[in-house]
């Protein structure tokens, strides 16, 4: 491994430094220019994606209204297909309005299901005369088509399938030329409207993607590109929309412009618009607007005034779940498909579309060299810190560079593909700067080393602290297991490996309980040597003491004794008769306990007794205050860990305290306490915690049967 590992680094050496990035931005270039060939053409479009929904097009104006066969209309009129004398009925009443044109996003390819041919084959048993009463549906639709500017829509087919037919309605002047021609989709056959119908409109155009575009992955369900011309068996065929407004101006003639790579723009009258060499024009897309949509059955109940289709360009197709076909635009909306007919139109009648030239993969790829030439000048010079600023200084550039150019001009630059080019030779520049400086950077890397072994040192002796600080604590669970006249439970979350709150319980003699708890001023490590010597003196000073109130000026006086960091703590101590269940208990400066009786939620009065924190004011005389438990009653002790917890905001609190517990009444002691601390913890919202956490909770039974 090691003489590869040398070879590497030769390598990445050779010429300076400089040799093996020269190399690699060489294949970068080669990269981008055949870019559409590799995943990173998925960069691209996503990109120019972003670009499109940072900056989308301004829809001004609606000069387009859909027609949908909604849902509403499918409830009213009934199912689809309808007959086409309704769909004719609903023709009359747009051209009532006087529309610039009109587009029918449909395909009529069959004969109507009412017609008197299908009837007669269907119900066989008709009289000849009352078949020949009826009015054939296609004639009157094809009637209702007549005169008028109308476009039908037609489905270019890659492949010749049963029911293709060649469309009646080809561009009668469009002249591409031979270079031109073989840019252009070519499609080998179509679906179309029946004769009788098709020939009644003044023309058709295709509502379908290119032959190539449909056969291509690389869009990934993304709509961002529509054909406006392609060749159905050597016939031109506009788009449906460009159609529609090649019908409004009367039929003029389309004029295609082109280059040395194919078609680069469409002009309909003094309408251009900008185009690929395939001749797909790449959308600019507006925000999706429900404005210009309404629905079929509103337009034949005469809902709306036929005004609104005047000076106007109308489509009729599909708006309903099950009908209409969906498609993602680059904005990331799902939006009906005829919604691209209308984005067309406007951005026909608006000379605007985004456009990306066969010139600017070369200005891609010059400023590819450029970039990467720079860097391989400057990055051996420059420190590490300052080369990465190069790097990111030169990425934002290419970045803003494809934002400018997309808001001056709509142009589509791709910088984001040369910074992922980029990268590897900026990654090998940086690298043997870094292998230079390395010599310089072994020593502080062993005093890394070392300062990390004394901190893991340090954190396994806090870990041990911890393990010993909790071992310390009784477990009431395991203590009082046999214990029918009171319920313990207790638990202690240091709020960092060791702490300062403490707590404890045990038995005096067969009938009297100790209960204690405190929280030593500070926290860590010296905190929790004070806590665990507070914690023993109180053990041994109240067994020792039958005066509870004597034990806590003891223990005040042995904690002074040897106090050089002047730390304190505050307490309370308390001694429950389990027979008779009256309770003596001493207060230095810590919070007074919640007694919940009967529902109701009380504070142990400790104010006529209480006293300073323990060591805070020397030779203190503690007294013991007395009080009488009632079976069932609950006792809440608690450090301000508890009330003082906060969100960053605001303190935990009294008054939530007390409700949680009201809210736990009803449960056992140690899902109450555990239920008590992830309230807390809940208020806090990830919040680290101020202070150590300590919950003490009894519930005196009362004696037992024997006892009485």
């Amino acid at each position: 491994m090691k003489p590869l590992a040398g070879l590497f680094v030769a390598a990445i050496q050779a010429g300076r430094g400089r040799a093996l990035p020269l190399l690699l931005l060489v294949v970068g270039a080669l990269v981008l220019s055949g870019l559409e060939g590799t995943p990173l053409l998925t960069v691209r479009e996503a990109l120019f994606d972003q670009y499109q929904r940072q900056m989308p097009r301004a829809r001004t104006s609606e000069p387009v209204i859909v027609v949908g066969i909604d849902s509403q209309s499918l409830v009213k009129h009934g199912q689809w297909p309808w007959s086409r004398d309704l769909v004719a009925q609903l023709v009359r009443k747009i051209h009532a309005g006087k529309p610039l044109a009109l587009g029918v996003d449909i395909v009529f390819a069959e004969r109507d299901r009412y017609s008197p041919e299908i009837l007669s084959s269907r119900f066989s048993e008709l009289p000849p005369e009352a078949l020949a009463a009826l009015p054939d549906p296609d004639r009157q639709l094809a009637k209702a088509l007549s005169g008028h500017p109308t476009a039908l829509a037609v489905v270019g087919l890659s492949k010749p399938l049963p029911g293709s037919t060649q469309p009646a309605r080809p561009l009668p002047e469009f002249s591409p030329g031979a270079g031109l021609d073989q840019h252009l989709p070519h499609y080998l056959g179509a679906l179309a409207s029946r004769p009788l119908i098709e020939k009644a409109a003044a023309g058709e155009g295709l509502i379908n993607a290119s032959p190539a575009q449909l056969q291509a992955n690389s869009e990934r369900g993304v709509l961002r590109r529509v054909p406006t011309v392609g060749t159905i068996n050597q016939l031109p065929f506009l788009s449906l929309p460009l159609e529609m407004v090649r019908l409004a101006l009367g039929g003029g003639a389309v004029v295609p412009e082109s280059g040395s790579h194919g078609m680069t723009a469409i002009r309909i009258g003094d309408y251009r618009l900008p185009t690929q060499a395939n001749g797909e024009v790449l959308l600019h897309f507006g925000r999706a607007s429900a404005n210009y949509y309404l629905s079929a059955a509103d337009v034949l109940a005469g809902e709306h005034p036929t005004e609104i289709f005047d000076g106007r360009f109308v489509i009729i197709g599909f708006n309903s779940t099950g009908l209409q076909d969906r498609i993602i635009t680059p904005l990331g909306e799902s939006l009906p498909g005829i919604d691209v007919h209308v984005q067309v139109i406007e951005s026909l009648l608006e000379s605007h579309a985004l456009q990306r030239p066969e010139w600017m993969r070369h200005v891609e790829t010059a400023t590819l060299l450029a970039g990467g030439l720079l860097l391989i000048a400057l990055i051996p010079v420059l420190r590490p810190r300052y080369a990465v600023a190069s790097f990111t200084a030169l990425s934002l550039l290419l970045v803003a560079g494809g934002y400018l150019a997309f808001f001056a001009g709509r142009w589509l630059f791709d910088g984001v593909s040369q910074i992922l080019l980029l990268a590897p030779v900026f990654i090998l520049l940086l690298g043997n700067t870094l292998i230079a400086a390395d010599s310089r950077r072994r020593e502080a890397e062993l005093q890394l080393q070392r300062s990390r072994e004394d901190a893991a040192r340090v954190a396994g002796e806090l870990y041990a602290a911890r393990r010993i600080q909790m071992g310390m604590l009784p477990n009431p669970k395991m203590i009082f297991a046999d214990e029918r006249r009171c319920s313990i439970a207790a638990l202690l979350e240091p709020a960092q490996a060791v702490g300062g709150d403490y707590y404890d319980c045990f038995m005096l003699d067969e009938q009297r309980l100790c209960l204690a708890i405190g929280d030593v001023s500070g926290k860590g490590l010296p905190a929790s040597l004070f806590m665990a010597i507070s914690k023993t003196l109180t053990g041994v000073l109240t067994r020792r003491q039958n005066d509870l109130g004597l034990a806590v000026r003891e223990l005040e006086c042995e904690l002074s004794r040897e106090n050089s960091e002047y730390l304190f703590v505050t307490a309370f101590i308390a001694v429950l008769d389990l027979i008779t269940g009256e309770m003596t208990y001493v207060c230095a400066g810590h919070d007074a306990p919640v007694l919940q009786r009967a529902g109701a939620l009380l504070r142990v009065d400790t104010a006529p007794i209480s006293g300073p924190p323990l060591c805070a004011a020397g030779d203190f005389p503690y007294l013991a205050g007395r009080m009488q438990l009632l079976r069932g009653d609950r006792l809440c002790l608690f450090t301000d860990g508890v009330t003082e917890a906060s969100n960053g905001v605001e303190m935990f609190g009294m008054g939530r305290l007390q409700m949680a517990l009201e809210n736990s009444a009803q449960v056992e002691l140690q899902t109450a306490t555990t239920t008590l601390r992830d309230t807390v913890r809940q208020f806090e919202a990830g919040q680290p915690p101020a202070d150590d956490l300590t919950l003490l909770m009894i519930q005196w039974h009362g004696p037992v049967l024997s006892e009485h």
